[in-house]
C-alpha cells in the first residue's frame, strides 16, 4: 500500500513562494534605460517550475532522453542568446557579449556552446543522478569561468566587490539557462545505475569544459564543411539581424 504525499511544511512552503516571487525580480529590469532582458530567462526557468508541479505533460516528451535532452538544450539556447542579443541591441552596444553582433549569424554559432552543455551532462548522467538544483548551480559556475573565454571571472575579480554582482549575474543566467532545458528529465537522464557521490559535481564540470572544447571545435568544422561563411562582424545597430 503506497504511503500518502508529504505535504508541505511551513518551511518548505516559505521557500517556494520566495522562489517563486524572486521570478519577479528580473521584470523590475525592464524599467530600465535600456531595459535588461538577458535576466528573463531566469523568470521563464521560475514559471516553467512552477507549471511543471501542476503538471506530468513533460514526462511524456516523445522519443529517447538524451536526443530530447540535447534538442530541448539548444532551443534553450536559441531563447537564451535572443534575447542577450535584444538587451545589446535595445543598449546600441559597441561591443556586445554575443557570439556575434548580427543575430542570424549569432544563433548560428550558438549550438557550439549549447550542445557542449548537452554532452555534458549526458555524460555526467551515465554514472550520476542529478537534480534541477544540481545543474543549475554547477552550470551557473561554469558559466563564471568560461563566459566569453574567462572575462567574466577576470572583471570580477578586478572589480571587487562590485564585481561579485557581475559573476552573481552570469551565475543566474547560466543556471536558470541549463535548467530550464532540465526541467522535464531530472528523472529521466540518468542512467538505470545512476546514483550520488559528492566527486558528481567537480567531474560535471569537467565533462562539461570538455564538451566545449570538443563541441566548439567540431561545430565550427562542421559549418565550414558545410560551406557556411560568417561574416565580419558590423554595428549591431546597423544590421540588427545579418
Amino acid at each position: 500500500m503506497s504511503e500518502p504525499p508529504r505535504r508541505p511544511t511551513s518551511p518548505d512552503r516559505a521557500r517556494r513562494l520566495a522562489f517563486y516571487a524572486s521570478g519577479a525580480l528580473p521584470l523590475l529590469g525592464l524599467c530600465g534605460a535600456p531595459p535588461d532582458l538577458m535576466l528573463l530567462i531566469y523568470t521563464t526557468f521560475v514559471a516553467a517550475s512552477a507549471i511543471r508541479r501542476r503538471t506530468t505533460f513533460t514526462e511524456r516528451i516523445p522519443g529517447p532522453p538524451w536526443l530530447s535532452w540535447f534538442v530541448i538544450m539548444v532551443l534553450v539556447g536559441f531563447l537564451t542568446e535572443t534575447l542577450a542579443w535584444a538587451g545589446n541591441y535595445l543598449a546600441r552596444a559597441e561591443q556586445p557579449a554575443l557570439f556575434h553582433p548580427q543575430l542570424l549569424y549569432d544563433l548560428l554559432l550558438s549550438p557550439g556552446i549549447y550542445a557542449a552543455w548537452a554532452v555534458g551532462w549526458i555524460l555526467g548522467s551515465r554514472r550520476w543522478r542529478f537534480s534541477v538544483t544540481d545543474v543549475f548551480v554547477v552550470q551557473g559556475v561554469y558559466g563564471i569561468l568560461l563566459e566569453q573565454n574567462g572575462a567574466i571571472l577576470l572583471a570580477g575579480l578586478r572589480a571587487m566587490p562590485l564585481g561579485l554582482r557581475l559573476r552573481l549575474y552570469v551565475f543566474v543566467v547560466d543556471g536558470a539557462a541549463a535548467g530550464l532545458a532540465y526541467l522535464p528529465f531530472e528523472s529521466r537522464l540518468a542512467a538505470p545505475r545512476a546514483t550520488d557521490s559528492r566527486w558528481k559535481f567537480p567531474a560535471a564540470l569537467l565533462a562539461l569544459l570538455a564538451a566545449t572544447a570538443l563541441a566548439a571545435l567540431g561545430w565550427s568544422a562542421t559549418l565550414d564543411a558545410l560551406g557556411v561563411t560568417i561574416p565580419e562582424p558590423k554595428p549591431i545597430w546597423l544590421a540588427p539581424l545579418w
